[in-house]
């Protein structure tokens, strides 16, 4: 059995505004593209993997980076025999630095695979669930008290209990007055916390955190660095959510040595892959550090991938995943659902990630990589 192609596929698709997986601070429409790599054996089995890039604005990448970052590695791929993928990655990790969003979908494609050719659900393949069930948090708008809490109750009759609220695109004392209203309609068993998007400068998230020092809200990482980020801990004396600073594994352990980290949001391309994030989650667990496990954004293949991954560690450790819009786009013909606020990985989901992918609508591929 050996790994004889790899094909590329680049789909649009347009999350618009009304599609709250990423509506930054400063309300930039997030139209965007996924790169979907399906990998072949001589046997004809397929794996599957995708990424959807983020705009070179938000993070340092882009999705040509992805496709490119691919064919250069393909050699360490083509002809390997898929089971043996930890000597794949070694390779792949070798000729390819950085370039996260890459190796996402290349990796979550070889884990798919070699999952497949062992004919195990790829949960099994990492040692089997942990987790029966883990939660999944949503974004809530924010408009007058009455449209907060009519946004409140409608996400709570869907069983959701975690919110992301986006702050930091006005002025900080209007971010102030709208952390103390939410904080106000909270309920005592929900988790809530607050993302400017990096959008604060240090001076602003020192306000904000010391104005709220009775309520003690939760903030994501709210300035551009983390060394910015790890200033506003060491001001104020609270930790706080990181997210896109968290740049690798190094890092995340850094940032708990430097006390800096209350709960980790590990996006895959951002940590460098999925063996990165895999790596972060083994420090997590170690350390005792909830953790998000999600990427920037995706389709039902991603939200497959982060589901395995979040049903590998206990439930207290899974802060929650993101409730991918587009998770029942028709790229996948069965995607996961969320059910009550959470997720759930089925008993017979079948090997691999247990995704039936609609190839009808990939389109043409942008690059077919085969043995010579």
């Amino acid at each position: 059995m050996r790994i004889e192609r790899i094909t590329l596929y680049s789909v649009p698709i347009d999350v618009g505004m009304e599609l709250t997986r990423y509506v930054s601070s400063q309300s930039i429409n997030p139209a965007l593209d996924v790169l979907v790599v399906k990998i072949e054996t001589d046997g004809g089995l397929v794996g599957w993997g995708e990424v959807s890039s983020a705009p070179p604005y938000y993070l340092p990448e882009l999705s040509a980076g992805a496709r490119e970052g691919i064919r250069h590695v393909s050699p360490a791929v083509l002809g390997r025999d898929p089971r043996q993928v930890a000597a794949i990655l070694r390779d792949v990790s070798a000729a390819l630095r950085g370039h996260g969003n890459a190796k996402t979908a290349l990796e979550m494609a070889l884990w798919d695979l070699a999952a497949k050719a062992h004919g195990v659900p790829l949960i099994d393949l990492w040692g089997g669930r942990i987790s029966d069930s883990v939660p999944v948090l949503t974004v809530v708008r924010i408009g007058t008290r009455d449209q907060t809490l009519a946004a409140f109750d409608k996400e709570r009759k869907r069983g959701y209990s975690r919110f992301q609220i986006k702050v930091g695109a006005g002025e900080v004392h209007e971010d102030i007055k709208t952390i103390r209203m939410v904080e106000e309609i909270a309920l005592p068993h929900e988790r809530i916390w607050y993302d400017p998007n990096r959008g604060w400068l240090v001076d602003d998230a020192i306000r904000v955190i010391k104005a709220l020092r009775d309520l003690s809200p939760m903030i994501e990482n709210p300035c551009d660095t983390y060394e910015e980020c790890r200033t506003v801990a060491r001001k104020t004396g609270v930790r706080i959510m990181l997210d896109e600073v968290l740049d690798s594994p190094r890092r995340f352990l850094e940032a708990v040595e430097d006390q800096v980290l209350d709960v980790a949001s590990l996006k895959t391309s951002c940590i460098g892959g999925i063996e990165a994030t895999r790596q972060a989650m083994s420090l997590a667990r170690i350390l005792g550090v909830p953790v998000r496990i999600e990427d920037y954004y995706g389709t039902g293949i991603l939200l497959a991938a982060v589901t395995h991954l979040a049903h590998s560690l206990p439930r207290n450790l899974v802060f929650g995943l993101y409730d991918y819009v587009s998770g029942d786009l028709p790229l996948v013909k069965n995607p996961l659902l969320v059910v009550n606020g959470e997720i759930r990985l089925p008993d017979d989901c079948g090997p691999g990630l247990g995704v039936e992918v609609n190839e009808t609508i990939l389109g043409e591929p942008v690059a077919i990589l085969g043995l010579a």
